[in-house]
């Protein structure tokens, strides 16, 4: 069990080093943060508490987004490909650690960046403390789908070139539900997205109708792609888990 938890710990370790050290996974952990807080200096002064609702609402909409498809992929999909790259991954299981240790690893530093992510523009947008737990909670859910995706993609990289041509179109279908209101076509296909029971569960939340029949289809929704991904990552785990 010591040996378990040394191995977890300096897992960890070096994972968050990583985050820091890589300018790919620190931009696009730092790059959410940014642009909410450049559009919450956007807001007109002359609006009413109505308008600045709906904007805050939206904006905390577009901070789920861009943390799901930035910080929970490609804390993941960089990483692992980083270490693919150079060679990481294989000393590590070499010096047996499992590739499950350091798939989790990097799923728990994925999930503490979010957090911290996710509260800085919360409070950013200067929104209500008593939201705070379900904003958060919804936003970690809706990132799962996501980051499972990130997992996948990751063991199949071979370097980060081809990690970073993956990413594209992960970024987008995770940025897809708050570009909705934009086009009617998008507005009525971005709910079965991955992100999109989400992205309508926090509007309920913000709308304090979270716990009503209306959150019902997008719960339903966001557990249907949690399933599915798991499944899609368990199936093809142990042919992807090895370094190529």
């Amino acid at each position: 069990m010591n040996a378990v938890m040394r191995k977890t710990s300096a897992l960890l370790t070096k994972d968050f080093k990583d985050v820091v050290k890589n300018p790919t996974m620190l931009i696009c952990t730092l790059l959410p943060i940014g642009f909410i807080w450049l559009y919450s200096q956007m807001g007109s002064d002359t609006a009413d508490a109505q308008q600045r609702e709906a904007m805050r609402t939206y904006l905390l909409s577009m901070a789920f987004c861009m943390a799901a498809g930035m910080v929970g992929s490609m804390t993941i999909l960089t990483a692992i490909a980083e270490e693919k790259e150079k060679h990481t991954l294989r000393t590590l299981m070499l010096a047996n650690v499992s590739a499950g240790q350091i798939l989790a690893s990097r799923a728990a530093v994925a999930f503490v960046s979010l957090i911290i992510v996710n509260v800085a523009c919360y409070f950013l947008l200067d929104s209500s403390l008593s939201k705070l737990t379900e904003f958060l909670v919804i936003g970690l859910l809706g990132s799962v789908p996501i980051m499972l995706i990130a997992l996948l993609l990751g063991l199949s990289s071979r370097d980060q070139m081809t990690a970073g041509l993956y990413s594209v179109p992960v970024v987008l279908i995770a940025f897809l539900p708050a570009f909705s209101a934009v086009n009617e076509v998008l507005g009525k296909i971005a709910p079965y997205f991955p992100t999109g029971g989400a992205d309508k569960l926090l509007r309920l939340a913000m709308q304090d109708s979270l716990f009503t029949s209306e959150a019902l289809q997008p719960l339903l929704i966001t557990l249907a792609w949690i399933v599915v991904t798991a499944v899609g990552f368990t199936l093809v785990y142990k042919r992807l888990a090895r370094d190529n």
